[in-house]
């Protein structure tokens, strides 16, 4: 590869303002985060800032491979049944009021997220809580939120908690400081953890949505606004459309309507409908805007009338709600271009994706991460919606327990990467991936399952992300920022200094990825701390913390996103929560991280 011009060496801020470029790009989402990260580094190869081989290095990393492992382990431990006893604590401990349940939340699911993917914890927990919510007669808007805050705040508690550790401990050993162990910053996170769950104790009751639970028919109907949406159709002996099946009518691709059921002499016919001909004075149940149905009965012979009663209440299919995963592959891809209905056996009758429902051309939405789906499907559907990886069925879903003899298994194999990786930390993708190894060698996890658990487009981003950080070295872009902020920062104290550069992560990982925000400020903040004697794993937890702690938005997480349309939220519901306790964690991580961290390496 062709050096770089001695020319553009020169001026290194240009290095710097396009790494900053990327993370605006990042930012605007024009291309999916994994492949804009990889357009940016092959970029750099191409100007010459990074050699073939250290483009390519991100992909070979210990992190990353950790990650991959990672995605697995939790998989395989929640695949075994290994959390399905935590409802049982969580119904036996919960108690009645709010501050109480929370509290209980948070001591049962916390360290199961210092140790598991919490993405994968969240997906498990979103379904169990939304029964445990049912029981109380609490709202689930009350406790999905916690929940991933709990998620997020616990995750850091170790090496394995979440990939944010993974990478940072990556970026350590690449700028000299070497990789973290096992519980680096256990001490540290056990003190943010404990006072985060007491301010979600404390304010959570008034913070928090105070929606009233409901019955979950009415509460389907509500939160996806179907009541003006239904109506009732009666076939006109003049109609057009008698002797035709429903699907050869065309009505649900030409008037974008959904027949959701259909009544012929007092009996009721259930899905699939497709194929029943319609006959003079059928009636059926429609879902679909006012202004096209009008024009559709007066087009085919169909008689418009208000709906009598809700489906919901009175049809014998199912109506549930799904939630798409992140793990899930229909992310990206349209109902129609999936053909949706006949791979699962149900109708989408809406998607409601944060505060907005989508009710109109559903065959056209493409999905996202987090929408909430509601579905009318027969009741013996049920089961493949249930052992979908693709869909995370939220009504009536039960855990699965099919591989309970697995258990020992893949509980074992946890425990062993955990204490293998307290004694030789800098060998924690070994670990991992002999322990993926084990888990299909003992059944706990098909092959197809263990390749299928693993998130590749956060793979692919961090193998691309991670060469990030040498563009500042190479180019001289770190020295050229000390240079320059010197004088600003010179007369800071430590912790001035960390609150601050808490501050700017925290603000950064609501707008890009969490793995996306360590990687381009862990190494921009080192920079600026150099020299000014700082404890360098100060600074680094202070920064690793503040990438994961992402509380203000519903997407700067994952797990945020996740529960972002399931519980019902509006976007100001987690600047609400998650001010405060960015405020609080901005004050304390800091202090805890120059007291509690090793001071041995000074910056």
């Amino acid at each position: 590869m062709t050096p770089l011009p001695l020319h553009l060496l020169a001026f290194p801020w240009l290095a710097l303002g396009l790494v900053v470029a990327t993370a605006l790009a990042l930012w605007k989402q024009r291309l999916p985060l994994e492949l804009g990260a990889l357009c940016a580094v092959l970029a750099f190869v191409l100007a010459g800032w990074l050699t073939p081989q250290e483009a390519l290095a991100g992909f070979g990393n210990p992190a990353t491979l950790s990650v991959v492992a990672m995605f697995v382990i939790s998989a395989g431990a929640v695949r075994s049944g290994a959390l399905a006893p935590v409802q049982a604590l969580l119904e036996r401990y919960g108690g009645q009021c709010l501050p109480r349940q929370l509290l209980v939340l948070g001591l049962v699911v916390g360290p199961l997220s210092a140790v598991l993917n919490n993405t994968a914890v969240v997906a498990m927990f979103i379904p169990v809580v939304e029964q445990w919510c049912r029981r109380l007669g609490v709202a689930p808007a009350r406790m999905l939120m916690p929940l991933s805050v709990i998620t997020v705040m616990a995750g850091v508690g170790t090496l394995l908690g979440t990939s944010t550790n993974l990478v940072a401990s990556s970026l350590s050993e690449q700028l000299g400081y070497g990789s973290f162990h096992l519980l680096q910053f256990t001490p540290m996170a056990l003190g943010t953890f404990g006072s985060g769950l007491l301010l979600l104790v404390l304010l959570g009751p008034y913070l928090l949505p105070q929606e009233l639970s409901q019955p979950r028919e009415e509460e389907l109907v509500q939160d996806y606004a179907l009541r003006d949406e239904l109506r009732e159709l009666l076939v006109r002996p003049n109609s057009p459309l008698l002797d035709q099946s429903i699907d050869a009518t065309l009505l649900q691709h030409t008037f974008d309507v959904r027949v959701l059921a259909l009544e012929r002499n007092g009996e009721r016919f259930s899905l699939p409908l497709g194929g029943q001909v319609l006959r003079t004075g059928d009636l059926l149940v429609i879902k679909g805007r006012r202004e096209r149905l009008l024009a559709l009965g007066e087009l085919q012979g169909l008689e418009l009338r208000p709906a009598r009663e809700a489906p919901l209440s009175s049809s014998p299919e199912a109506f549930v709600e799904v939630l798409v995963p992140a793990e899930s592959h229909l992310i990206g891809q349209s109902l129609r271009e999936l053909r949706f209905s006949q791979r699962f056996n149900a109708t989408v009758l809406a998607i409601r994706r944060g505060e907005e429902v989508l009710q109109d051309r559903l065959g056209q939405v493409q999905m996202r991460l987090g929408d909430a789906l509601l579905l009318q499907t027969p009741r013996t559907s049920l089961k493949g919606l249930q052992v979908s990886r693709d869909l995370l069925l939220l009504d009536g879903a039960e855990v699965l327990e099919d591989r309970r003899d697995r258990l020992p298994w893949a509980v074992g194999l946890t425990m062993a990467v955990l204490v293998l990786t307290l004694w030789r930390s800098d060998a924690v993708a070994v670990w991992g991936l002999l322990a993926v190894a084990g888990m299909v060698a003992a059944r706990v996890l098909t092959p197809q399952e263990a390749y299928g658990a693993v998130r590749w487009d956060v793979v692919v981003l961090l193998g691309a992300l991670l060469p990030l950080a040498r563009v500042m070295t190479n180019t001289g872009a770190d020295r050229w920022l000390v240079s320059q902020l010197v004088g600003v920062v010179g007369t800071w104290s430590p912790y001035a200094l960390l609150t601050i550069l808490y501050l700017i992560t925290a603000l950064v990982t609501e707008v890009i990825s969490n793995q996306a925000a360590v990687t381009l400020m862990l190494p921009l903040g080192m920079t600026l701390c150099h020299g000014m004697g700082v404890n360098a794993f100060a600074a680094m937890g202070v920064m690793t913390f503040a990438a994961s702690h992402s509380f203000l938005t519903p997407i700067g997480y994952q797990t945020n996103t996740m529960v972002y349309a399931v519980g019902g939220y509006r976007f100001s519901d987690f600047v609400r929560l998650g001010l405060p306790l960015t405020l609080m964690l901005s004050l304390l991580t800091p202090a805890l991280a120059l007291r509690l961290l090793p001071s041995s390496v000074i910056l």
